[in-house]
């Protein structure tokens, strides 16, 4: 069984990329009065959604997994994570520990790492 998902946020009453239309409240402008095939780019899944996904279908027996349609190195290398590969491009996954907000590597100082709570 293989599994290559769309790595776009599809819903029932929009199941394919090809039908997606932008927020209500968005007023952007789009060569083909919809986000298809140009404007798709914040309706993207994130790298999280996508390596939960491989994760889920890994753990149902899919053993062929990939990606899709807008799909970017980081989905890529989020897939390779999530059934416990460890490619090449790992090194440049985000280390969150290093972050100036919510990273909690000891050479923050307290005070920077607190603004996180406050975000």
């Amino acid at each position: 069984m293989a599994a290559l998902p769309v790595t776009y946020r599809t819903s029932e009453a929009e199941p394919t990329l090809f039908n997606l239309s932008d927020s209500p409240t968005c007023a952007c402008p789009s060569p083909h009065g919809r986000p298809f095939p140009t404007a798709l780019d914040p309706l993207y899944c994130n790298r999280y959604e996508i390596g939960d996904f491989a994760h889920r279908a890994y753990a149902m027996g899919v053993n062929y997994l990939g990606v899709c349609c807008g799909a970017a190195p980081m989905h890529i290398r989020e897939v390779a994570l999530a059934v416990g590969r460890e490619p090449e491009a790992a090194r440049f996954a985000e280390r969150m520990e290093n972050h100036f907000m919510y990273g909690s590597h000891e050479r923050l100082p307290a005070h920077i790492r607190a603004l996180g709570d406050r975000a």
